[in-house]
């Protein structure tokens, strides 16, 4: 009994001195240079929020923050470099929770769940089914009827792992009929709707919002519960009865698995705070054409995992495999 006891005040004292330390380090941070790193080429929105963050958040940290992109792989290239950093609070993550999903990729995918630790939020983007104005369809329902009497007529634009699975998902609730051609990336896929080489994309809106107020082309319905206030006149999912899909492109901040809960915490609690400066807010909203958002690191758990049922469950139903 005593050798057992002995035992257990030597496991205690290992505990206390870990979280000392893990205290100490968190109390000195931080002492240098951090980095954020993407997992996308520099330019377009991921890339313009990481910098304004970066450049915010380094003036209340006090030391300067760095954006280093590693494109490559759906973004696993920069996010395995993370999963491979020290957890000393000097290498974040910063991307799409679920563009480096297990659901999207075959080889060598990132979990982020599993093997990133959660930090922040950052923006959620919902996506908008856009057409070619010369489609003659200003809602989902006539897009609906027109692809019923017109089979083979609508090709959609595919740009994206993600895209192609929303798409899918609006498709089997709605009763949308199409034919998908691949591109690679958004930007070629938004490119082949303005030039009328296909009819149809879904994509977030700030790069192409100009397109849209200009009438080049229309949005039919945004895939969250509530209308974008930039295009107030474009009913969201919610608005159209039966569609029941509530999906978007979310970027946020992720860390190494061992970076203590204090560090990750601070991060956390700042970035919310800048979401809810004014100031932040507009420059943000200006740069991005997306409200800045907040969250604790269980909230931003709780959402990818709800993202990931529902994308996990689509991918399924229409055989979707892993590129």
């Amino acid at each position: 009994m005593k050798k057992v006891m002995n035992q257990i005040a030597k496991l205690v004292m290992v505990a206390g001195t870990v979280l000392a330390l893990g205290s100490a380090q968190a109390q000195d941070w931080p002492a240098r240079p951090i980095k954020f790193i993407l997992g996308v080429a520099p330019g377009g929105l991921q890339d313009a929020s990481a910098r304004l963050l970066a450049t915010e958040l380094s003036k209340r940290l006090g030391q300067p923050i760095v954006v280093e992109n590693r494109p490559g792989a759906n973004t696993t290239i920069g996010a395995n470099a993370v999963v491979q950093a020290q957890g000393d609070g000097y290498t974040f993550f910063y991307g799409g929770a679920m563009s480096a999903s297990p659901v999207f990729v075959k080889n060598n995918a990132v979990d982020l769940v599993t093997q990133l630790k959660p930090v922040s939020l950052v923006l959620a983007a919902p996506f908008f089914l856009l057409v070619n104005s010369k489609v003659p369809a200003n809602t989902l329902q006539e897009l609906v009827d027109y692809s019923k009497k017109h089979p083979n007529e609508l090709n959609f634009g595919d740009g994206a792992p993600l895209s192609t699975v929303v798409m899918h998902a609006i498709a089997s609730r709605a009763g949308l009929t199409f034919t998908s051609i691949p591109y690679k990336g958004s930007a070629p896929s938004f490119a082949a709707l303005l030039a009328g080489d296909v009819q149809m994309t879904l994509d977030t809106v700030p790069a192409y919002i100009q397109h849209i107020q200009s009438g080049r082309v229309r949005a039919l319905v945004n895939t969250s519960n509530a209308r974008y206030p930039q295009l107030p006149d474009v009913p969201s999912a919610a608005d159209v009865k039966g569609l029941n899909i509530n999906a978007a492109s979310v970027l946020s901040l992720w860390a190494p698995k061992s970076t203590p809960d204090a560090i990750t915490r601070k991060v956390s609690s700042e970035i919310a705070s800048l979401s809810r400066n004014a100031d932040f807010r507009t420059r943000f909203k200006a740069a991005t054409n997306v409200e800045p958002v907040g969250s604790t690191p269980e909230e931003l758990l709780s959402s990818v995992q709800a993202d990931r049922a529902l994308y996990t469950q689509v991918a399924k139903q229409i055989g979707y495999v892993p590129q």
